[in-house]
């Protein structure tokens, strides 16, 4: 599946929501995410997608078209080659934050103790048939 469709979004939720980790992980979490994914290598465009995240249930995903408003307590963002690095595993989610390769917006101290969470959202990626760009 191409990634950034809707059929490999919907994919990765499902994917998100067959791992008993990241239930287990983020048993407690409550908040919702957008992801930005700007434009470098072969993106030419802003890719935004929502990920409903609630007490260890992927309750949605879903692209968000320019001007569409969401209500998320976090937002991710950075160039594709970088979410490409995260989706191989070669850039760990939170070092990405910490080294600035991604910016965060929203509460960082919540998010440090979800750091289990995040892997296992990223550990879901890899049971997701992905076709890069």
């Amino acid at each position: 599946m191409k990634i950034l469709t809707k059929e490999w979004l919907d994919a990765f939720g499902k994917a998100i929501n067959d791992n008993p980790t990241y239930s287990e992980a983020a048993s407690w979490w409550e908040g919702n995410m957008l992801c930005v994914i700007e434009p470098s290598g072969p993106l030419d465009r802003e890719v935004r997608f929502f990920l409903g995240l609630y007490h260890g249930e992927c309750t949605g995903v879903k692209l968000v078209e320019e001007g569409e408003e969401v209500d998320v307590e976090f937002t991710l963002s950075g160039p594709y080659d970088n979410w490409v690095k995260i989706a191989k595993k070669e850039l760990d989610t939170i070092q990405g934050v910490m080294s600035g390769k991604l910016r965060l917006v929203g509460n960082m101290a919540k998010l440090m103790r979800a750091t289990r969470a995040a892997q296992e959202i990223v550990n879901s990626l890899q049971n997701v048939e992905t076709e890069f760009l």
